[in-house]
């Protein structure tokens, strides 16, 4: 009988291995994943907790404010959050070649890297249709 037992013992723990393995699986896939679904931050949540964020590569929405084109080519602008009833906002320097169509008021997702809690270098500026930001 003490032998059976053992067998059960072993049985349950390699069924507790399994399922454990399975959990693990499932939340490796949704973290991979979720970041798919959603891309982009709010200026909200990179302004309010830059600390996840710091040093980190981000895609921001929100909308231009203050726009300032450079003599070396490149610039800057405020990023705002796109409802006007927010008051939060993040620095933009980019040095690369500007958007034909980038305008002040303009949506506008920002990849770079958020490099001060409220700095962000832009690596690239999306200017494309607004609803494909939505």
């Amino acid at each position: 009988m003490v032998g059976g037992e053992e067998v059960n013992k072993m049985g349950k723990l390699k069924w507790f291995l399994v399922v454990l393995l399975a959990v693990l699986c499932a939340f490796l896939l949704f973290d991979a994943f979720s970041s798919y679904i959603n891309p982009y931050q709010s200026v909200s949540e990179v302004a309010l907790h830059p600390e996840k964020y710091l040093n980190k590569n981000v895609q921001i929405l929100g909308r231009i404010h203050g726009l300032k084109f450079h003599e070396n080519g490149s610039l800057s602008f405020e990023l705002i959050e796109l409802e006007s009833g927010k008051k939060a906002s993040i620095e933009v320097f980019y040095a690369g070649i500007p958007p034909q169509n980038i305008r002040e008021g303009q949506r506008v997702v920002v990849v770079g890297k958020l490099i001060e809690p409220n700095r962000v270098n832009a690596e690239k500026l999306l200017t494309k249709c607004p609803s494909k930001y939505a």
